[in-house]
């Protein structure tokens, strides 16, 4: 098999410029289970073994002679940790990183990457390989870090309660303390359901049909939707008729749920909330389902765009920060992407891609 290479790069030019790999017999190449690669320092890729198609579902000609692996496949906050461990390198040292790469059919790829920065040929370079993580622990472990803000969150509303409740010993029948009282228990036990939420692996995996979940998720909120006077726009295309994926149906339906209940409290009264969901068949010929919720809000700064997902991370001082933070969670459960884009006075999308059919086996716990 001959190695894929881009019109504009010469296959002399690829011997040249990563003289460690290319000694390897490519049909040795093709049966490794990782990916390895070679890049100038300013990451431009000079060698990608052909196997990358197999390994992270990106054909090596797309990212080979540019910057693309790291400028189009790996999410912006994944690629800032990445960038800063590649800078600090010293020669003939070695760094590594979990992250995740985009594959074509637009679906996350969680792999355990190592790097190293070599001297070759009078000049510097980067060796990597890249080894995909086909049961990703790390998306379902709580890290200790969200743990203890969680105690430290439920803390601060207890402490609260045991303050109202000495003051409530010495101005009884004072009914204000015991409006506060009553707020701060429901905080409490909202906060601890949500975390509840968060912190859940999947109990029944089954085969899930994705517009019984989007029917669902839509039907259960209609409350909300009506007490507040929003419209909610169902959008959904008849390729999603019949498309099924394997997986936790309540999972699922939590994580859409959640992105709907951020979608109506952004949005005013009479304002739109849409709903669209469209199944498309990939470059690698498997099936995906693209969802998207947009509300009518006044939408997100930017500088807290990148923050949104994070645990507790909130702009809003009666909110706990851990809405958004589920439903990403959920999604990757499922093998699936979820992005975030919002322009000030325009609204917010919330874009979900998820694998249809089996496409991919539900990560396992």
């Amino acid at each position: 098999m001959t190695r894929m290479v881009p019109p504009n790069i010469s296959t002399q030019n690829l011997t040249e410029n990563a003289p460690v790999f290319h000694k390897i017999p490519e049909v040795l190449l093709e049966l490794l289970p990782c990916v390895l690669y070679e890049c100038s320092t300013s990451l431009n890729l000079t060698y990608l073994s052909p196997n990358a198609q197999q390994m992270i579902g990106v054909p090596a000609y797309k990212l080979l002679g540019s910057r693309a692996l790291w400028e189009e496949r790996i999410l912006p906050e994944d690629l800032a940790s990445l960038r800063e461990k590649i800078r600090r390198l010293e020669t003939d040292e070695t760094a590594s990183s979990i992250h995740r790469i985009i594959d074509d059919r637009g679906l996350p790829v969680w792999v355990s990457h190592s790097f190293r920065r070599v001297h070759c040929y009078r000049s510097e370079m980067i060796c990597g390989c890249i080894v995909p993580l086909r049961n990703e622990k790390r998306i379902q472990d709580l890290q200790s870090s969200v743990i203890g803000r969680f105690i430290h969150k439920l803390g601060n509303h207890f402490q609260l309660l045991n303050l109202v409740i000495n003051s409530l010993r010495k101005t009884l029948p004072e009914s204000r303390d015991t409006e506060v009282l009553k707020q701060t228990v429901e905080k409490a036990v909202d906060l601890t359901r949500t975390f509840s939420d968060y912190s859940q692996s999947p109990t029944w995996v089954s085969e899930i049909n994705f517009l019984e979940i989007i029917n669902a998720a839509a039907v259960s909120r209609r409350v909300s939707v009506a007490e507040k006077g929003i419209i909610l726009d169902q959008k959904v295309d008849e390729s999603v008729r019949g498309v099924t994926m394997s997986g936790d149906p309540y999972l699922l339906e939590l994580a859409l749920g959640s992105i709907l209940e951020n979608a109506f409290e952004a949005s005013q009264s009479g304002g739109t909330v849409v709903l669209k969901a469209m199944a498309e068949i990939s470059d690698s010929r498997t099936s995906i389902v693209r969802l998207s919720v947009v509300d009518s809000g006044s939408g997100i700064e930017t500088n807290n765009l990148e923050n949104i997902a994070v645990p507790f991370f909130t702009t809003k001082l009666d909110h706990d920060g851990l809405g958004l933070s589920v439903a990403v969670r959920l999604i990757e459960m499922h093998g699936g992407l979820l992005t975030v884009k919002s322009r000030q006075g325009q609204g917010t999308e919330v874009a979900i891609t998820l694998p249809a059919d089996g496409s991919r086996q539900f990560a396992e716990r």
